[in-house]
């Protein structure tokens, strides 16, 4: 592979320029992000990387990719049909409004705007549309634009940032904006106001943010390509090839596929862990004019150009960055700043030490200071691979040099880190001091207790069910103990997994873990090396005890200490996976998991089984377990919204502002469908969730808890109680909205009750308020008011004393009253909406709730009058009030069986009509079946072959099955829309096709067994109206003379017209059957 010498790609300069671009992994990944797997909406990218990882070039590629001149990342021809290619909207970034530039580009003429240049936009990407092509605006080195809008304070560039998102992300469009940054979108506006920079933020969330940085092999890779003019010595090959090794075998720099012999040879003079530390610290402190790139060509006394030794080592790289970013080094804002200062100190005291040889001795020390900051953690950077690298890359023996500088406190080896680094004074010997501290530490310490007091266990966010739900489910590990503190999980947590340290048996943990099926056990079989780690922890804490008075030495057994406990929570925790050896378990099984990613898969699954009815709820503010103040705010004011502005869209809330009660509203209640127009009565209201909603099954579970209470009181707490617990186990935040809304959703449905205070006539803010503090204080009786029944009418009574005495939000309780008559007549079939076979009470009152608009004067003037009732004597006597109850449950149970007694009435037709003898369904059913046996329905009519077909049917239902019957006697019509005067016409048309079909079934059988014979059936009515039918065979086979005979009237009777030919034979059929 090749990449050109280019420092820095202008996208506009470099257009037509021939660039060896080097494609990499994460490019490939970029480009496929935008283009290939874009599958959102959102067409604004923002590509964010440090100076001098391609951002540039990476554009330029695209491009030249998009328009096939050259195909770096992705051939689109399969994803993309819509364009044969894409037009170009280029320019990079300077300080000056992001306005002026993109208008001066797009050539906008006159006063320009906001709107004027969306317009202008718009216009290019029509002219690309008209030639098959789509549309890319790429704006380079964006932060400039937002350095000036943040110096100037400009919200108006703000605005046309989100306006050109806005105009890019059109999914019906083939347009993409895309720009490069440095550093995070809001960081260019970290010196603004807050409210300023909540500005800055909406407009990030406009754009995908993608992660520009190169893999520092990358970088080292582009880098190798410049070094090509430095070719390595044939003398120095073999010890070239050493270092290489030498550096590979230490892990102190990442190696990875891009990595062989001839790039190695390539970054001549470099070393591998010279450039390494020499492009992480680039990366890390370097500006624009401090790129890799700018290195490479520099030639400057510490550049590469300049190097006068065989190698450019570590040291090179420390002089060339303290003359040339001693500014950034030197900064408060250098996380490294204060490893720099120790190695200045470490310099000074060296001078003091060497006489001689001060200039290795300090090629060492700036060695030793890089590689501890620059270099890969856990990588081995000990006295032995110190001396190789310099015997290789100084041709010099510093093991001298390295015993001194220990000797003299300078350096030390440091087991935590597996590194030399610098020490500042301390005579401490550490290796005696736990020798001799040994003794003094108690052996038979307990490993569950020590491990309790040093190691923060952690809680585990079971990640996949916590999306995929929207409720946070938490596992925590904790310390085996015994049996007795094994409980299942409650409150914030969801479950434990308890480590088992001790020796318990296997068969007691799967037995214990049955009934407890949110607990998991691990056995460890790691333990012995756990004790170890634990003992030296113990021995540290007894040495810094010992040592208070010397800072350096307490720093020292600090880090040995920190190192030790890192390694007893490694073990503890992250040991528990890739070991197969020990046990998990959980409701009596055992179960292999071998990395953290199957742990985190088996938890999702315990989830499901324990919490299998927990609701799909995403909303953050309230599904958590404790809300915070602003959100107990919002469920106060939510509260207060439900209870004033129930019959009101969006429960009244401003539609321009959207504070956190409204966004809670949005998402529990007005999405889910709980508070839903009811267009018959033309105002909102609270009610079941819909069909789709995810919380369905948590109102009809919330409902079946409230039926529960019908014959006896119920305590509220059992309410938290039910739905804290699994298969629930909802989260308390959300358990505070979800049981004040439906108890508001269901006032009609129950009464409540205080332990001491009694009834309480109503539900106010005060009392949710009393519930949310004491739910325990609280009982709950439920009554049945659907279908009109004796309680909702004593529910009409109390609130007619209600209504004398004031208001009191007795509107809510008409309108729910009201409501349930209207639900009643909705339910209601068409027939019983419109039949007349009803009491003339059970009509009116009927009429009365159809044409009822106000509730208050529907409950009690229309309804009462509709059953000659007066209003003022319902209210006044109790008497008349019985009366009444009775009248208007007896015409609403008539208007309700109207339908019903219409089937028994069609039923009866049925049964009559194939003269069963049996009255029960199934058993007349099969009589009808028996009699139509040998009906080929083949040969039948269509209206007969469609009625014999619903007859016979397997139709269980007997509503079902008459209806079915019915519907093909009414000609196809259904009965729920029958008239009353159709009614006679069903019942003959049912009568007529059933005699039909008992006729067809004997002829039926009789010709299925002649060969040359057919039975036929007719019949006439008497003068009187009786019928009288009769049957005759004809025979396809006659004598001589029968057929002489037939063909002699056949001829006589033609000489006849047709209406004497009806009348002669006629005459002759009737004489035959005596009528």
């Amino acid at each position: 592979m090749k990449y050109s010498n280019n420092i820095s790609t202008n996208i506009i300069r470099d257009d037509s320029k021939e660039i060896d671009y080097v494609v990499t992994p994460n490019t490939k990944e970029i480009f496929d992000r935008i283009f290939v797997n874009n599958f959102g909406a959102n067409k604004s990218f923002s590509l964010i990387g440090n100076y001098g990882t391609g951002k540039s070039t990476f554009l330029w590629a695209l491009e030249k990719n998009l328009n096939k001149e050259k195909i770096f990342f992705n051939n689109l021809d399969s994803e993309l049909q819509e364009v044969i290619g894409y037009d170009f909207i280029k320019t990079i970034g300077e300080n000056n409004s992001l306005l002026e530039t993109l208008s001066k580009e797009l050539k906008v003429k006159g006063g320009v705007g906001n709107s004027k240049l969306i317009d202008a936009l718009e216009k290019r990407r029509l002219k690309a549309f008209k030639k098959g092509r789509g549309l890319v605006l790429l704006l380079d080195e964006f932060g400039k634009f937002l350095e000036h809008a943040s110096l100037e304070k400009s919200t108006d560039e703000l605005f046309l940032i989100q306006q050109i998102s806005e105009w890019a992300n059109n999914d019906s469009n083939e347009t993409y904006f895309i720009i490069t940054l440095h550093q995070n979108f809001a960081s260019y506006g970290k010196n603004l106001s807050n409210q300023d920079k909540l500005e800055w933020e909406k407009i990030k969330g406009r754009f995908v943010e993608l992660t520009f940085n190169e893999p520092v092999e990358q970088l080292i890779y582009f880098a190798s390509k410049k070094l090509q003019e430095f070719l390595i010595p044939s003398s120095l090959q073999s010890s070239f090839t050493d270092l290489i090794k030498l550096i590979q075998s230490s892990s102190l720099v990442s190696h990875n596929k891009i990595i062989n012999e001839d790039l190695s040879n390539a970054l001549y003079p470099l070393d591998w862990l010279s450039s390494n530390v020499l492009v992480n610290s680039l990366q890390r402190y370097g500006q624009n004019e401090r790129s890799l790139f700018s290195f490479l060509n520099d030639d400057t006394d510490f550049s590469i150009k300049k190097l006068k030794k065989d190698f450019y080592a570590v040291s090179n790289v420390y002089d060339y960055l303290l003359n040339s970013l001693a500014t950034e080094i030197n900064s408060g804002d250098n996380p490294h700043r204060a490893q720099w200062l120790t190695t200045f100190r470490a310099l000074e005291r060296a001078e003091l030490v060497f006489d001689e040889n001060y200039s290795i001795a300090s090629e060492v020390i700036k060695t030793i200071g890089l590689v501890n900051i620059f270099s890969k953690t856990g990588g081995c950077f000990n006295e032995n691979f110190i001396i190789q690298y310099f015997n290789l890359t100084r041709s010099f023996d510093v093991s001298f040099i390295l015993k001194k500088l220990e000797t003299s406190g300078i350096i030390r080896f440091y087991k935590h880190s597996n590194k030399i680094n610098f020490l500042e004074g301390t005579d401490l010997d550490l290796e005696q001091e736990l020798i001799r501290v040994n003794k003094e530490i108690n052996p038979d310490f307990s490993i569950a207790n020590e491990i309790r007091n040093l190691v923060e266990l952690p809680v585990m966010l079971v990640k996949r069910y916590s999306f995929e739900t929207g409720t946070r489910r938490f596992f925590e590990y904790r310390i085996f103990e015994d049996f007795n503190q094994v409980t299942n999980a409650g409150g914030v947590l969801d479950g434990y997994i308890n480590l088992v340290f001790d020796n318990i048996k296997t068969s007691e943990l799967l037995n214990k873990s049955k009934s407890n099926p949110s607990n998991i056990f691990v056995q460890y079989k790691n333990s012995s090396q756990i004790r170890n780690e634990v003992l030296m922890i113990l021995k540290y804490n007894k040495l810094l005890q010992e040592h208070q008075q010397d800072i350096n030495a307490l720093k020292l057994l600090n880090q040995e200490r920190r190192f030790h406990l890192q390694q007893l929570e490694n073990l503890v925790i992250n040991k528990l996976f890739n070991n197969d050896k020990n046990i998990w378990i959980n409701d009596g099984k055992k179960k292999s998991i071998q990395s953290k990613h199957k742990l985190y898969e088996w938890l999702t699954n315990i989830c499901y089984k324990i919490y299998k009815k927990t609701p799909k709820f995403n909303n953050e503010l309230i599904n958590k377990q404790f809300l915070s103040t602003p959100i107990n705010t919002a469920r106060k004011h939510l509260i207060r919204a439900l209870l004033s502005n129930e019959h009101t869209e969006d429960l009244g809330f401003d539609s321009q502002k959207f504070p956190p009660q409204k966004a809670i509203y949005i998402s529990l209640l007005k999405q889910s469908g709980i508070h839903q127009k009811n267009n018959e009565l033309g105002y909102f209201e609270l009610d079941r969730p819909s069909d789709d909603s995810h919380l369905i099954e948590l109102w009809d579970e919330s409902e079946r808890f409230l039926k529960s209470s019908l014959s006896n009181k119920r305590n509220l707490s059992e309410f938290y109680e039910l739905l804290s617990s699994p298969p629930y186990k909802l989260k308390k935040g959300f358990i505070d909205f979800w049981i004040p809304v439906f108890l508001i959703a269901k006032k009609e449905d129950f009464a409540l009750f205080h332990l001491n205070g009694g009834f309480v006539p109503f539900i106010t803010e005060d009392t949710i308020d009393l519930i949310h503090k004491k739910p325990h204080d609280f009982l709950i009786k439920s009554y049945d008011v659907t279908g009109l029944k004796v309680n909702l009418l004593e529910s009409y009574k109390e609130l007619v004393q209600i209504g004398d005495a004031g208001i009191h939000g007795t509107q809510s309780t008409f309108l729910s009253i009201f409501g349930n008559f209207l639900k009643f007549q909705r339910g209601l079939k068409k027939y019983s909406l419109k039949t007349n076979k009803l009491s003339t009470q059970a009509i009116k009152l009927r009429e009365a709730i159809a044409a009822s608009k106000d509730p208050e004067d529907a409950l009690f003037n229309l309804f009462p009058s509709a059953l000659g009732f007066h209003s003022l004597a319902i209210k006044e006597d109790l008497e008349v009030l019985g009366t009444f109850t009775n009248h208007i449950q007896d015409a609403v149970r008539e208007i309700r069986n109207s339908y019903n007694e219409l089937l028994n009435r069609i039923e009866q037709q049925i049964i009559s009509s194939f003269y069963c003898s049996a009255k029960d369904f199934s058993i007349y059913k099969s009589e009808i079946i028996s009699k139509t046996l040998d009906i080929d329905s083949s040969i039948l009519g269509k209206s007969q072959n469609i009625f014999y077909k619903r007859l016979v049917s397997p139709l269980d239902d007997r509503t079902s099955w008459i209806k079915s019957v019915a519907d093909v006697a009414l000609g196809g019509k259904s009965i729920d829309e029958l008239l009353d005067e159709e009614e006679p016409l069903l019942m003959s048309n049912i009568k007529d096709l059933s005699l039909g079909l008992i006729k067809a079934s004997k002829i039926h059988n009789f010709n299925s067994t002649s060969n040359d014979e057919k039975l036929i059936s007719f019949g006439f009515f008497r003068e009187n109206g009786e019928f009288v039918d009769d049957t005759a065979i004809v025979k396809s086979k006659v004598s001589k003379e029968f057929s002489t005979l037939k063909k002699e009237l056949t001829n006589t009777l033609g000489s006849l017209d047709k209406q004497k030919r009806k009348e002669l034979l006629a005459e002759l059929l009737l004489k035959e059957m005596n009528i």
